[in-house]
């Protein structure tokens, strides 16, 4: 923290007692302390005897081949009851000698020691995963190309929840081979391995649940796959939180159409104490991206709670990683991005039979706790059902925006639920939770930075060129000096390959770069000033469709901006030119003493026109005269006969200009040209 290095010593309540490693001292935080730094980035929690090259690293699950995420799964598997303690190292042998064959093959006292070596440094999956990077070159002499065809044949049949015998695959396989074969010359051909061969990739890429789920239901799969979990019951605080999501009983009005529309909650609950958690509000039924965001919010601390909403009394106390969510079984919760979310945080995600609320009934009675409380009582109301609303003009009557919604259910979340009394539970959500937390001494985890949540949880996915401007995403810019390293490097090196970003669109102030040599998340940040000239707060969160909508309009703008002017403008300079060429073909056919002529009577009137621009007051003390003096005077006074250093005429002096009164000094400037459609260069005509 603050490039100092501190280690835990005792933790006795709210009071944390550290030994700092800089100066050899002992010196106490508080936790709240503590969690408020890590929070802004100042605090991370180290991974001990780990080399840096040998950390988890920091990417998401996109980045992990199936391969991967099979090894990191069968790995924890193995290990799970290790961690739990139910086996002690004498054990370590009796335990593997008892595993079915096919995890005693790649299973010995020396990969559990380094196994349970790498999770206790990381509590995270990811440290599971085979790092092949630090070992040397090696590759598979199975191609690559044969591995996918039998992954795609393995995950077809899966999807369906069918069978399928290890002969039918290699029948397949080699056909396929042949098929793509059919296309390539000799030396890009490639071989189908034999039935052995593809005994063991079958083995190793077989994915039970995803079966199990096409042909059981998720329900079952889960079951399989995690074991019977018994009767609904939690000793401790996030030990079970119940997640789920309903339309909001409002009608909101949208500050910009004055439209009215309704939106929807997604809301997390703790299980033993009925405690807030987390909220999302969407403006459409939620998907992956709603779920993630409340998970989001669940887990980060609410450290800026009571400085973003002031009539707040209370701080709001939840964060953390909870052990399991439960869901229902709607379609945006049976997605294999959440599923694999859970798995790498550690999180047990369950799914309830169909039609059986009562196993979540937590957050059932509290969205009808919230719209009794709140949501009915505000014009506005939609009420629960038709009946209920009767004729009542829920539009009509709607006058709360968004923004007051969201203060709306802070204060509703905090005070009207935390902070009242629950007689089913004996006190207050509040109350019981700091209670259950001292009384079972539960240690809530996060990750060891706020950005791993971020990275982790945020949908937005983007491909992007580094400019020497940063990274533009809707029309803003972002830049950071890690990033123009990255910029430096890949121009070095000559990939133009475009980096991925990542982002939460729920709040834009900051994005992530991948870099991948370094196999870690680069920031960016707005530049400088750039929100505000958008009429953007930096200090608030800023969402994605903002930038998007303020990018829109701007190019709206432009395209139907009146570009008559700027078209006459092209034109004047166009018809400039040609009287130019024009001018120039008659000098040709002058003297030299007569181009000179001409040449210092245009030096004079430029110099006049230059003089006037900077102090227009002169402009009094000049009499301009009309096209027609100027060629009277310049018949009388000039001919063609005469020398080049007697066609000029004395421009007076600023100073004589000031002494003279106004109009008694008339000043004459020769016409280039005796034509009167040929381009002159009077003082009139120069100033348009």
């Amino acid at each position: 923290m603050k490039d100092l290095e501190y280690i835990v010593r005792k933790e006795k309540g709210n009071d944390i007692e550290v030994t700092n490693y800089s100066y050899d001292s002992v010196e106490m935080f508080r936790l709240d302390e503590l969690v408020e730094a890590w929070f802004n980035g100042a605090l991370v929690v180290k991974q001990d005897d780990v080399p840096e090259k040998a950390q988890v690293a920091r990417h998401d699950l996109e980045m992990y081949s199936d391969k991967e995420k099979c090894v990191m799964e069968t790995r924890y598997k193995i290990l799970e009851p290790i961690i739990l303690g139910q086996v002690k190292p004498s054990g370590y042998q009796t335990y593997i000698d008892g595993l079915p064959e096919q995890l005693r093959k790649m299973t010995s006292v020396a990969s559990i020691y380094r196994w349970k070596k790498r999770w206790d440094a990381t509590q995270d999956k990811r440290s599971l995963i085979k790092r092949n990077d630090l070992k040397g070159p090696r590759k598979r002499k199975t191609p690559t190309e044969v591995i996918e065809i039998i992954r795609g044949i393995l995950r077809q049949f899966e999807k369906e929840g069918l069978n399928i015998s290890n002969r039918k695959i290699h029948i397949e396989l080699k056909k396929r081979v042949n098929d793509m074969n059919l296309t390539r010359d000799e030396i890009r051909m490639v071989k189908a391995c034999s039935d052995t061969t593809v005994y063991r990739i079958v083995q190793e890429l077989t994915d039970t649940y995803q079966k199990d789920k096409s042909r059981h239901g998720t329900v079952q799969a889960n079951l399989n796959k995690n074991g019977a979990t018994g009767e609904v019951h939690v000793e401790r605080p996030l030990e079970r939180v119940e997640l789920d999501w309903t339309p909001i009983d409002l009608m909101i009005v949208d500050s910009m159409t004055l439209d009215t529309e309704r939106y929807y909650l997604v809301y997390a609950v703790d299980k033993l104490t009925g405690y807030p958690l987390g909220f999302y509000i969407s403006e459409k039924e939620p998907d992956t991206f709603s779920i993630k965001q409340c998970l989001l919010h669940m887990m980060l601390p609410k450290v800026d709670i009571r400085r973003l909403y002031p009539r707040l009394k209370h701080d709001w106390l939840a964060y953390g990683v909870p052990e399991t969510i439960v869901v229902d079984n709607a379609k945006v919760n049976d997605s294999e991005d959440l599923e694999e979310i859970c798995a790498l945080l550690g999180i047990e995600l369950q799914y309830p039979p169909v039609a059986s609320g009562h196993l979540k009934g937590s957050i059932e009675r509290a969205f009808e706790s919230l719209n009794e409380k709140v949501f009915h009582g505000i014009p506005g109301t939609t009420f629960s059902n038709t009946q209920q609303r009767s004729q009542y003009d829920s539009e009509g009557k709607a006058c709360v925006t968004l923004r007051a919604l969201y203060e709306i259910i802070h204060i509703t979340l905090i005070e009207l639920v935390a902070n009242d009394y629950d007689t089913s539970r004996g006190g207050t959500p509040h109350f019981l939770w700091n209670e259950a937390l001292k009384d079972t001494r539960v240690q809530r985890r996060l990750p060891f930075k706020k950005e791993d949540l971020k990275v982790l949880l945020g949908t937005g996915v983007e491909y992007r060129t580094i400019t020497n401007k940063g990274i533009e995403i809707q029309a803003q810019f972002y830049q950071s000096p890690e990033l123009m390293k990255l910029r430096d490097r890949k121009e070095r090196t000559n990939d133009d390959a475009k980096v991925r970003v990542r982002f939460d669109k729920a709040d834009m102030r900051v994005i992530y770069v991948w870099d991948d040599e370094n196999r870690q998340y680069l920031e960016a940040y707005p530049t400088r000033n750039s929100l505000r000239r958008k009429k953007m707060d930096p200090q608030y969160p800023v969402h994605y469709a903002q930038l998007h909508n303020y990018c829109y309009n701007n190019n709206k703008a432009y395209r139907e901006f009146d570009t008559d002017q700027v078209a006459e403008g092209y034109r004047e300079i166009e018809n400039i030119v040609s009287l130019s060429k024009l001018e120039v073909a008659k000098l040709e056919k002058l003297t030299q003493d007569e181009r000179a002529a001409r040449y210092y009577a245009d030096i004079s009137s430029i110099q006049l026109v230059y003089e006037a621009q900077l102090t227009p007051g002169g402009l009094e003390t000049l009499q301009l005269l009309d096209d027609s003096e100027v060629k009277s005077s310049h018949s009388k006074g000039n001919n063609k006969g005469k020398k080049a250093g007697e066609s000029q005429q004395s421009v007076p002096s600023p100073a004589e200009q000031q002494d003279s009164k106004v109009g008694a000094t008339e000043v004459y400037i020769d016409d280039l040209n005796d034509d009167e459609d040929d381009w002159g260069t009077s003082l009139k005509q120069a100033r348009g």
